[in-house]
């Protein structure tokens, strides 16, 4: 699935069914994070990417992971609670927003999740 696939899934989703919050799995996240980076990124490696960031260690390289999988985050949150500001240009307004991260959830297919809210 490609990247746009992937934002119109999420906001579809999440427009049916409006929350005051959003749910991106690990799999959107690696399949969307890997797209951005153009070199693949496993689950292991998102893994520790965000044990990296919780632990205040980010180097270039896992800050460039997490900044890819953020911009998923983004994209997702300005389309469901933003208005659109040019169709043609696919502009949208641009939503602040919080992200929880969460990781070793076995139920899932990746041991990934981010929450994220509108602040």
């Amino acid at each position: 699935m490609d990247q746009d696939d992937i934002v119109d899934k999420l906001v579809s989703e999440n427009r049916a069914d409006p929350r005051n919050k959003i749910l991106i799995d690990g799999a959107d996240l690696i399949s969307f994070a890997t797209q951005e980076l153009g070199s693949p990124v496993e689950d292991e490696v998102l893994k520790r990417t965000l044990q990296a960031y919780n632990s205040g260690e980010l180097t270039e390289q896992t800050q460039n992971i997490l900044d890819a999988a953020t911009a998923l985050c983004h994209q997702v949150a300005d389309r469901v609670w933003g208005k659109c500001i040019d169709e043609d240009e696919d502009e949208w307004e641009e939503i602040d927003i919080k992200t929880a991260w969460h990781l070793g959830e076995e139920e899932r297919e990746c041991g990934v999740m981010v929450e994220v809210r509108r602040m």
